[in-house]
């Protein structure tokens, strides 16, 4: 074998590993886009999923000072046993206003 039949056959190799190596370098482009892309859309999910986290905590914290609201207010009412006292001595007040 002479050095041109050997420089064409390492010629035609060449050619094969290039095509070869284009293809493997396609191949990872096409996986790296895939990946870039599942990485966008997971991004988008996280990002949704920590604003609608927000606007929960933001509500719960609305409903606590509701919450501390009511029970001031309760704390301000008559309870049912007090209420009954207080109905007694009504009856008792109006009953000697008809009497006297």
């Amino acid at each position: 074998m002479d050095k041109k039949e050997l420089k064409e056959i390492l010629q035609g190799q060449t050619e094969e590993i290039k095509r070869h190596n284009q293809v493997l370098e396609e191949n990872f482009k096409s996986h790296v886009r895939f990946i870039a892309e599942q990485y966008s859309s997971l991004e988008k999910k996280i990002t949704a999923t920590f604003e609608v986290v927000g606007e929960i905590k933001e509500d719960v914290e609305i409903i606590k000072s509701d919450m501390s609201f009511i029970k001031q207010e309760l704390r301000h009412k008559v309870d049912r046993d007090e209420f009954e006292v207080l109905e007694k001595r009504v009856i008792i007040l109006e009953r000697k206003l008809k009497v006297g």
